[in-house]
């Protein structure tokens, strides 16, 4: 995917960008939503993927990267006493854990609120960009609604209304709208009618009709989907580690500034085989040699985590 032949650097630069892009999207088009919230939750989902790439290709990378000379005589620290428990070990989220969480909660519920939406409005006509670019503005009136029996026995609700165009001549049309739309309106009512001046019947009305495509939006439910899976997938690996992981004390090692975050190796054993794994985070005071835990899986020993960096915490 030629998204992700970028460096794992431009990767983490593009994921944060994304996210924050994508949160201040969703913040400013509350309560009106529209494009721009479906906008802002797609980049919030991009961005996740971005960071998972990134973070791995920047562990893949770094993987038996040398020792600093200070990691190698690094003091040995004791394991966390809750992670000398007997597995299974009870498991609580960190306060990053309910942050991310709660991110997504909120990004689900905001999909779901515009899905919900966007199936009680009318869709968007073929012609809509056109007629945003060369339609006149109108007022229609609602001079009936009614509610019939379809083909199959289900109830259709139908409203019919009436315009004037530019020359002043009369149009009269219907349309079989949502059952939340049809309750919403009465006899009488205006609304905003948005007309082709050289052919009035081509029309639509932009309060009732939902401001982008079905196509649109299954295309950002399916990619907030995806990247929900591949953070779920993150979220499952550091629980199982942190409940069932073997713990060992590692070596902080190759030091890097970036910006206010410090990417490192951490330098541990596993059966008298050296592994390395990267990390990153804000801790200024970080410096090589100090002391890490790491939690592996004895049986799939290149999945692990830097404890203190984990979604969970052990009891």
């Amino acid at each position: 995917m030629t998204f992700f032949r970028f460096s794992p650097r431009t990767l983490l630069i593009a994921a944060v960008t994304l996210e924050v892009a994508g949160g201040l999207l969703i913040v400013f088009s509350l309560p009106a939503g529209g494009p721009p919230l479906w906008l802002g939750v797609a980049l919030i989902a991009v961005g996740s993927l971005a960071m998972r790439g990134g973070l791995g290709r920047a562990n893949a990378g770094r993987e038996g990267e040398p020792e600093a000379p200070a990691a190698t005589a690094a003091r040995a620290a004791d394991i966390e006493p809750e992670l000398k428990k007997p597995a299974p070990r009870a498991v609580k989220l960190t306060t990053r854990g309910n942050l991310v969480a709660g991110v997504w909660i909120a990004a689900m519920l905001s999909a779901g609120a515009l899905t919900y939406q966007h199936f009680n409005r009318l869709p968007p006509p073929r012609m809509k960009s056109m007629l945003a670019s060369e339609g006149e503005s109108a007022v229609a009136v609602i001079h009936r609604k009614e509610t019939r029996a379809g083909e199959t026995g289900q109830a259709l609700y139908a409203i019919g209304y009436n315009f004037s165009d530019e020359s002043g001549a009369a149009v009269r049309s219907s349309a079989t709208v949502p059952r939340a739309v049809f309750a919403s309106l009465a006899e009488g009512e205006r609304l905003e009618v948005v007309y082709f001046p050289p052919d009035p019947a081509m029309h639509y009305l932009p309060e009732i009709t939902s401001p982008v495509s079905t196509r649109t939006v299954w295309l950002a439910l399916g990619i907030l989907l995806a990247a929900a899976v591949f953070a779920d997938a993150q979220r499952r690996v550091h629980k199982k580690l942190v409940a069932q992981g073997r713990a060992v004390s590692g070596c902080v090692a190759g030091v890097r500034r970036r910006g206010g975050v410090r990417s490192f190796l951490v330098n541990y054993d596993v059966a008298g085989e050296r592994r390395s794994i990267g990390a990153a985070e804000r801790n200024a005071a970080l410096e090589n040699g100090q002391s890490a835990t790491v939690l592996y899986d004895p049986r799939r020993t290149e999945r692990a985590v830097v404890y203190r960096l984990a979604l969970y915490r052990a009891r």
